[in-house]
């Protein structure tokens, strides 16, 4: 493979356009040709410059015509589409070009709102498509895979690849320690607001335990965030971040990280948390019990006063260096990215 093709809808800060940026950084080693086609994006994107710099990016949104002689002159490109919208406008491409490249459909998405009749149509609709055109199908997690099969997606060529480090820019990033927590102990949540988030879990749960342990602070890192979304009572120990450049020196002081999502695909942040050796307390959601009882120090819990006393056996309970750097330098081998991008290579092919 020589060249190859990625569309996305944008290159903002969130878990999918994450691993495309680490997945380009990554193939740049290969030799391959790589260009990136965003259906909605702008040079003003999260990751547009960490992409630029591997790949050639393009918008189809202001400059469709440069989008189609791309694919016109790369007639039998593999295409990876990631999203329901990018799957969309391939196709929508592929039909007005009469191309012959090969699609793959990356799925980041492992729950829908069930209740709202035209997402189960459509999820019916994607599913007899993948028997009628026999796209390839890149899951990030075993949960997305099982809730897709349950709509009928075809079971014939897909493979489940789930999200890991780029090894270099994550250890370079986890040497730098330095943290402000002059305030005192913290525990850190990791996402933007968004009720699948669960961000009325977190500040429920981060109010009911600051009742019984004063002297702590929750750090918030995330987009769209703002301060009328935390209940008065506890505006005085809550701090947002905004988006967090390197999160590594957080994640390294932290005490714990809250993990609220009510659905998630593959969560990079437990990732990113696993390998800088801090404490998980987890709600299930896609894969995350997966990975939590695989770490020696993550808690997949059920209900929020599970949630609650797993908190306070953290901060009872501190971990040896020692301990959390043997813990680090396991995980670290296990998540390496470059096991990722031969995975994706591989199915590519």
């Amino acid at each position: 493979m020589k060249t190859l093709i990625h569309i996305i809808p944008t290159l903002e800060n969130g878990g999918a356009e994450t691993v495309l940026s680490r997945l380009v950084e990554e193939f740049s080693d290969s030799n391959i040709e790589q260009f990136v086609i965003t259906s909605q994006g702008a040079t003003t994107d999260f990751h547009y410059a960490s992409i630029n710099e591997y790949a050639t990016v393009l918008h189809w949104k202001t400059n469709p015509e440069e989008v189609e002689q791309l694919i016109l002159q790369n007639l039998r490109t593999p295409i990876v589409a990631w999203m329901y919208p990018a799957i969309l406008l391939v196709h929508k491409l592929k039909h007005r070009l009469k191309t012959d490249n090969p699609i793959f459909w990356n799925i980041r998405h492992s729950s829908f709102r069930w209740n709202q009749i035209y997402q189960k149509l459509a999820l019916f609709i994607f599913g007899f498509y993948t028997h009628l055109k026999q796209p390839k199908i890149i899951y990030c997690s075993y949960r997305s895979k099982e809730v897709h099969e349950m709509y009928f997606f075809s079971k014939k060529s897909m493979i489940v690849i789930q999200n890991r480090l780029a090894k270099k820019q994550t250890l370079n990033q986890l040497k730098d320690h330095a943290s402000d927590n002059k305030n005192g102990p913290f525990l850190l949540y990791v996402g933007r607001y968004d009720p699948v988030k669960g961000p009325q879990r977190l500040v429920q749960i981060a109010h009911a335990f600051f009742l019984k342990n004063p002297g702590i602070y929750l750090k918030i890192a995330g987009s769209d965030w703002t301060i009328d979304k935390i209940p008065t009572q506890i505006r005085e120990r809550v701090f947002l971040l905004g988006n967090v450049k390197n999160i590594y020196p957080l994640y390294r002081t932290a005490e714990a990280l809250l993990f609220t999502s009510h659905a998630e695909g593959y969560p990079n942040v437990l990732v990113e948390a696993v390998v800088s050796g801090t404490p998980i307390i987890g709600f299930e959601a896609g894969d995350s019990k997966l990975i939590l009882d695989n770490y020696k120090f993550g808690y997949s819990v059920n209900t929020r006063n599970e949630f609650i006393d797993k908190l306070g056996f953290i901060l009872n309970n501190p971990i040896s260096d020692e301990e959390k750097e043997r813990e680090i330098a396991r995980q670290q081998k296990l998540l390496d990215f470059t096991i990722t991008a031969q995975e994706y290579l591989r199915f590519l092919e």
